[in-house]
């Protein structure tokens, strides 16, 4: 089995400062929601939007042997939601596109009403409120219903993603049952062999296998692997650290996927920094390219992996047209 290989359309629809900082210059916010709020923002915000992702990218993603794209979206994706604006008729535009180019979407439901984890990807940096209020994880399966039903008849529409990495929680009961009843609602309303995807949130073993008893539409769980964000692999050498993908990361995956696909949602070239500091210019990129050798190969046998991210504003580690373009990550 060999995994359909993707990117993540990252920092176009929810905004990101680190990825895209001359947006934010002069401004003195820090997410979309701050954003939202500086002068000329809405002008902005749509002109990145028509600008920072193109015809021309999907085309070269088609060209380089991508087969799909995540796609990351918040909730005020249809209506906004002062300050946030909508932005469906730019997804409307990319699933034309994936279309025109044969590339398969999975549409991630990546901000939740009162932020999911509190991080500036949720839309708005702070308080994670979604885990305490019932009507706003109502909402959440609303706006997923209405994405199912919106591109029910798209033949680019691979998957729908429940939530991006809802904050990790002991036992994950409301997570669960979040869970559960989102795929009963979107099970009466997405197309049949539409692929609904749930985040493990950072629990994989926890939550494996949350979703059972589908028929129609097929479940997969999403996991994020990053090095850096794992203090286990951040004091581990760097040569352990590849052993360990070599070997007990294959092992994880196959355990995983005992109870379900699993797709690789997000991961990178990335290591982190101290590990890096005292390398040579020449040995850290032999080191960033065998770290993307090596997961590459680990993760062949899941359902599906995307890269964080296509692109950003400046090129390196998580800038994925200019890791191939450089020839640091090889696809052929």
């Amino acid at each position: 089995m060999n995994a359909m290989r993707g990117v993540n359309l990252g920092g176009w629809l929810i905004l990101e400062r680190w990825m895209t900082p001359r947006l934010f210059v002069g401004t003195g916010a820090d997410d979309e929601y701050t954003f939202m709020q500086t002068a000329g923002a809405a002008r902005k915000i749509e002109q990145h939007r028509k600008e920072f992702i193109t015809e021309a990218d999907f085309k070269w993603l088609q060209q380089n042997g991508i087969d799909a794209v995540r796609i990351p979206v918040g909730y005020w994706l249809f209506d906004g939601d002062d300050p946030y604006t909508p932005t469906v008729k730019y997804l409307d535009w990319a699933m034309n596109m994936a279309e025109k180019y044969h590339l398969k979407v999975l549409i991630d439901l990546h901000g939740l009403k009162g932020s999911q984890n509190g991080k500036d990807h949720s839309g708005r940096i702070g308080k994670s409120e979604w885990h305490h209020h019932v009507a706003y994880r109502q909402e959440s399966i609303d706006t997923l219903e209405k994405i199912a039903q919106r591109y029910y008849d798209s033949p680019a529409l691979w998957g729908i993603e429940l939530a991006n990495e809802p904050k990790i929680g002991l036992l994950q009961w409301k997570l669960r049952r979040f869970y559960r009843q989102a795929y009963r609602r979107l099970s009466k309303v997405a197309r049949p062999g539409t692929v609904i995807v749930f985040h493990d949130g950072f629990t994989p073993r926890l939550l494996n296998g949350v979703i059972g008893g589908y028929a129609t539409h097929p479940v997969m769980m999403d996991v994020h692997w990053y090095h850096f964000a794992s203090p286990r692999y951040i004091w581990q050498s760097i040569e352990r650290y590849f052993k360990s993908l070599q070997g007990q990361r294959i092992r994880l995956l196959d355990r995983l996927q005992q109870e379900q696909p699993v797709v690789v949602g997000e991961w990178s070239i990335t290591l982190a920094g101290e590990k890096l500091s005292k390398r040579t210019a020449d040995e850290k990129a032999a080191l960033l390219k065998h770290h993307g050798e090596l997961q590459i190969a680990a993760y062949a046998s899941a359902a599906a992996w995307f890269y964080w991210t296509y692109k950003t504003e400046g090129r390196g580690m998580w800038h994925f047209r200019s890791l191939v373009e450089d020839k640091i990550i090889s696809l052929k």
